[in-house]
């Protein structure tokens, strides 16, 4: 199955100094832009289902790309941070070693959230699940950390390492699952 995978565009949040995963933050202002440059390089593929994440940054993208119908599914969410969404980085990290903190989180949950391993089970029951359908080629409108989810899932990057590579806002990473 081929997985047009299309990350949101920018938010109104810089997630290098704040953490939000599923906190329902919107898209920035350059959203038309973004999605104009994305809408006319995706043109010509032509999905059989296309699917999005309900949070808004997602959901807004796929509504202006215009594929339909659009199917939203929670299990596109990003990660949830639990207690730390909206929190600064720097107060979250303080005083910490920020690879054992990662590598902690790929089993642990966030308080009140989600470990990694959570997270990479339902973006995998997701998958499987279109595939086990038979879909050929499909469309789905998520989040960064959904994409290194299936990276990883398809051996592209290890778990582990996935908060180190980031694919940019609006941006289409095609992947053979």
């Amino acid at each position: 199955m081929i997985i047009s995978l299309i990350r949101h565009t920018s938010v109104l949040l810089d997630g290098s100094t704040t953490c939000y995963g599923q906190t329902d933050v919107d898209v920035s202002s350059n959203f038309f832009v973004e999605a104009e440059t994305l809408k006319k390089s995706i043109s010509h593929l032509n999905p059989e289902a296309v699917f999005s994440s309900p949070l808004k940054r997602a959901r807004k993208l796929a509504d202006y790309i215009g594929f339909s119908p659009i199917i939203e599914d929670d299990r596109l969410k990003e990660l949830n941070f639990g207690q730390l969404e909206l929190r600064e980085w720097s107060e979250i990290l303080h005083e910490v070693d920020v690879e054992k903190f990662f590598e902690h989180h790929i089993e642990h949950p966030f308080p009140n959230g989600e470990s990694l391993l959570q997270q990479q089970t339902r973006v995998k029951e997701f998958f499987d699940e279109k595939k086990n359908l038979g879909l050929k080629h499909i469309m789905v409108f998520c989040h960064g950390g959904v994409i290194n989810c299936v990276r990883s899932l398809v051996n592209q990057q290890p778990l582990r390492e996935i908060f180190t590579a980031m694919a940019p806002f609006a941006t289409h990473i095609p992947i053979e699952y």
